[in-house]
């Protein structure tokens, strides 16, 4: 399963448009997907009290076992002055430091142009690898300009089809390396990967 955390409290908001298009992507592969939306399943403020041992139903709890349960993530955030939400950053400040460890992570922000919403991406970036996690190479940066007038532009859709392709190739190969050897559905005729780009090793 691949878990969407969504960092914008907006619900228009372009950060949202855009998770929804790697949502669609990811549905029609046949992989799971299920959207983990910080507004709305984490009202409360975190306790940092709860960080070592984290109370059973608490929201540090709950949200160590949404990305314990996936096998990728990705992670959506509006930028504000030139870096992620918030409430993104909360989420993430109360996750131990091994929680992303061998998931791979796609990466959006939504900013006023191109130059701040790529900057958030790079500092999620930095992020994901303190976590242990593995952000793919291709991330998207949009702008409300991807949307005109309403739909996503070709260039936004070329985009997250690299982003999508290499979540997905990284979570194959994943899973390829921690088969049995002696199950023939591993066998070398069975695998592809879901990117040309990207090679399985």
């Amino acid at each position: 399963m691949i878990l969407g955390i969504l960092g914008s409290a907006a619900r228009g908001s372009v950060s949202r448009r855009v998770l929804e298009l790697a949502a669609t992507r990811i549905r029609a592969t046949g992989t799971a997907y299920e959207l983990l939306d910080l507004s709305v399943e984490f009202t409360e403020r975190h306790r940092i009290d709860d960080y070592e041992n984290p109370p059973p139903g608490s929201q540090t709890a709950r949200l160590r076992a949404r990305i314990a349960e996936s096998s990728g993530v990705v992670l959506a955030t509006p930028v504000y002055h030139g870096s992620y939400s918030g409430l993104l950053k909360s989420a993430l400040d109360h996750l131990t430091g091994q929680s992303l460890a061998d998931r791979p992570v796609g990466l959006i922000s939504a900013g006023g142009g191109p130059r701040g919403a790529g900057t958030a991406c790079d500092q999620m970036r930095s992020v994901v690898r303190a976590l242990g996690g593995w952000a793919v190479p291709t991330h998207v940066a949009s702008t409300g300009g991807d949307f005109a007038p309403g739909l996503p532009l070709e260039g936004l859709h070329e985009r997250m089809d690299d982003l999508v392709a290499e979540l997905l190739s990284f979570r194959s190969t994943r899973r390829v390396s921690s088969a049995p050897a002696h199950d023939p559905r591993w066998a070398p005729e069975h695998l592809s990967c879901c990117s040309p780009s990207l090679i399985c090793h």
